[in-house]
């Protein structure tokens, strides 16, 4: 009955992730698959990583990705069973509860609506988290079958440490606590030189990236792929998820232990129970700063609209204006519908993001139309000056929210005249908002 349960919420959260749009997060993690690379300004390289192996299948667009962290779901409850059966042995109940309640915790349930990485992230660390477990408390067995439990602990910590890459802290951890419990003497050395092996292959490609890229994603120079926004602070939504449902089995147990424990965990069960309640049956009631499965509608309309104008107004040598968004997550969802080859810079996305002085996104270290890789202009005053960008001259399609009066210097002063062209209505999250295509004429770089 418990799995039925667990089976016909996974329905029903699929029906609900299934029933929006996109949203500019998942947009931009699909743009992400599609430059493969060992990390990424906003983490870890494991999501991409895993959105782009199954594009390779023709796993891509809006279906697959939604379908992706219910199932994750599955995974978590089978790893807070475990955890279950281990808190209290003689209490099957206790992990039969456990899974029941982390499915009706809201962060579970808003992490299962949206692909942000957040599900598949906590599911992944929780796996890592039993694995160890396991292998600390398999005292009995041959060699050979201890070597295979520390080589399974191995295996999870170099996939996860792709997706979280503090997870790796857990190899000490474990040898800490097989320390404590068994002895010196006792600790499987084999086999924790095996997991460190595999835990090494895990680090190569992350750790490779930041030493290549100054350690970026130390600096914190960008929210997380699954950040979420509580008034001033941020959080990682999967860690969230990570965190509470490991209380949750500790919790049912101490249920047991008295009527008073017992009552105050049930009313807290109902209080969760109801905001999960709200956000299947609703998601316009997710807050602000969580995404939502409604995402991103009008898209199409707002594309049609861009190819309509590049293609009728070309600039003075004829060729077609390139297209700038105001940010990633909106070049992002215009990418995934408007695909342009831009000759002059091979392997730049469709959208540009406007140029800033800060490695704020992943898309500072794409290809951009302020690159200077283009032969400079012979000038006897600017003899140093021997290549600047190739969009040198050329118009642009700034599309954005901001009023005139709110454009960002980067496109004011980087452009001879700026004009509003058309303004598009499109629904963020059920919320209308107006977006705006201006027309940037005589692009001649950013000033000094």
């Amino acid at each position: 009955m418990l799995w039925a349960a667990v089976i016909a919420l996974t329905v029903l959260r699929i029906s609900v992730a299934t029933s929006g749009a996109m949203t500019e997060r998942e947009a931009f993690l699909s743009v992400c698959a599609a430059h493969p690379a060992g990390g990424y300004v906003e983490g870890p390289a494991g999501v991409p990583l895993l959105l782009s192996f199954l594009q390779l299948f023709g796993g891509s667009g809006l279906l697959v990705l939604r379908w992706i962290p219910p199932l994750a779901v599955l995974l978590l409850s089978w790893c807070i069973w475990w955890i279950g059966r281990r808190v209290a042995p003689r209490r099957t109940v206790v992990a039969l509860w456990g899974v029941l309640g982390v499915n009706l915790l809201p962060t579970v349930n808003l992490a299962s609506l949206v692909m942000d990485g957040a599900m598949v992230t906590a599911s992944l660390i929780l796996l890592t988290i039993v694995a160890g477990w396991h292998a600390v408390a398999s005292r009995e067995g041959s060699d050979r079958s201890s070597l295979r439990i520390w080589a399974l602990f191995g295996t999870a910590l170099g996939i996860s440490t792709l997706f979280y890459q503090p997870i790796g802290w857990l190899l000490p951890v474990a040898l800490a606590m097989c320390f404590v419990m068994q002895g010196f003497r006792t600790i499987p050395w084999r086999g924790f030189a095996a997991a460190l092996c595999l835990l090494t292959l895990g680090w190569v490609l992350p750790l490779s990236w930041n030493a290549k890229h100054d350690w970026i994603q130390w600096s914190s120079v960008a929210a997380s792929f699954d950040s979420i926004q509580m008034g001033s602070h941020v959080f990682s939504l999967g860690l969230l998820v990570v965190i509470t449902a490991l209380i949750v089995p500790f919790l049912v147990s101490l249920a047991y232990r008295g009527r008073g424990l017992r009552w105050a965990v049930l009313l807290l069960a109902l209080i969760l129970t109801c905001i999960s309640a709200l956000v299947l049956a609703d998601p316009a009631m997710i807050p602000s700063g969580c995404l939502s499965p409604q995402g991103v509608k009008g898209m199409s309309h707002l594309a049609e609209a861009l190819l309509t104008l590049r293609d009728g107004r070309p600039d003075a040598s004829g060729e077609k204006s390139f297209l700038i968004a105001s940010t990633p997550g909106l070049a992002s969802l215009l990418g995934e519908r408007i695909r342009i080859e831009y000759p002059e810079r091979p392997g730049a996305p469709s959208v540009f993001v406007a140029e800033s002085p800060s490695l704020n996104s992943s898309y500072a270290l794409w290809p951009a139309y302020p690159d200077a890789v283009g032969a400079g202009i012979k000038d006897t005053l600017y003899t140093q000056e021997k290549t600047t960008s190739p969009f040198l001259g050329r118009n642009a399609l700034y599309i954005t929210t901001e009023a005139k009066e709110e454009l960002p210097q980067t496109i004011t002063g980087a452009f001879g005249a700026v004009g509003l062209l058309q303004e598009i209505p499109l629904k963020i999250n059920g919320r209308e908002v107006q977006v705006r295509i201006y027309q940037c004429e005589n692009y001649r770089t950013l000033s000094l």
